[in-house]
């Protein structure tokens, strides 16, 4: 017979962790401070920072590295800056297998499908590959529509459609990073009318952080991680 017991939790930090926000808000120059972190760049972001870099500059490098990454690897940390050229990559991919032009050009909205799952399995493979993955994608500004004092589609995450949600939904933790009035820069998991933004990790819901990495990734327990 099934036996009635809670399990205590497993995971503390997020496996999978989106950053997103305005450009040159300091999110690459943040990733070259996680120490046993490896920045997968793929828009040439890294060049005046010093860090751990692996330049991916179109689909086929990135499934070169997955292979090579599969052999053995000594980081933590996988940096995935920045999943909109993923996205590219992987449409790009979809019309040449399928020799249409556009993904429109696949009735019954196929190709779109087919896109998507090839960015989820980028996403999950790479999760897949090290302890904990971080997406960077760039800030779908709020739309200027108000009702009342509610802004009706708030700052997220610039990717359009159902695939947006998937990446989202995926993520463990996603934050928006931005400076305040003084120009601290911060990450908020807080969602509301204005930023798109969350976690699973309970230090993280619902919370404001200065952007440190010891205020996302706390210190693991034995057993938990």
């Amino acid at each position: 017979m099934l036996k009635k017991a809670k399990r205590k939790p497993v995971s503390l930090n997020p496996g999978i962790l989106l950053l997103y926000g305005p450009p040159k808000v300091g999110k690459t120059t943040m990733l070259s401070q996680l120490d046993d972190c490896l920045i997968l760049d793929t828009e040439k972001g890294t060049a005046m920072v010093e860090a751990y870099v692996h330049d991916i500059k179109s689909r086929k490098d990135l499934i070169e590295f997955v292979k090579a990454a599969m052999k053995g690897h000594e980081y933590k940390y996988f940096a995935l800056d920045t999943i909109d050229k993923i996205v590219e990559w992987a449409e790009k991919s979809v019309c040449e297998e399928n020799s249409v032009v556009s993904l429109v050009d696949l009735a019954f909205g196929k190709g779109y499908g087919l896109m998507r799952e090839k960015v989820m399995n980028t996403i999950r493979t790479l999760k897949n590959l090290c302890d904990h993955l971080i997406v960077i994608g760039h800030r779908k500004p709020a739309r200027a529509i108000i009702e009342g004092d509610n802004i009706v589609e708030p700052e997220s995450l610039d990717i359009t459609g159902k695939l947006r949600n998937m990446i989202m939904a995926e993520c463990d933790a996603c934050g928006y990073v931005f400076r305040d009035e003084e120009e601290t820069l911060k990450v908020s998991f807080k969602s509301s009318n204005a930023v798109e933004a969350g976690s699973r990790s309970p230090h993280l819901r619902g919370q404001i952080v200065d952007f440190k990495w010891a205020s996302i990734y706390k210190k693991e327990k034995k057993g938990v991680k």
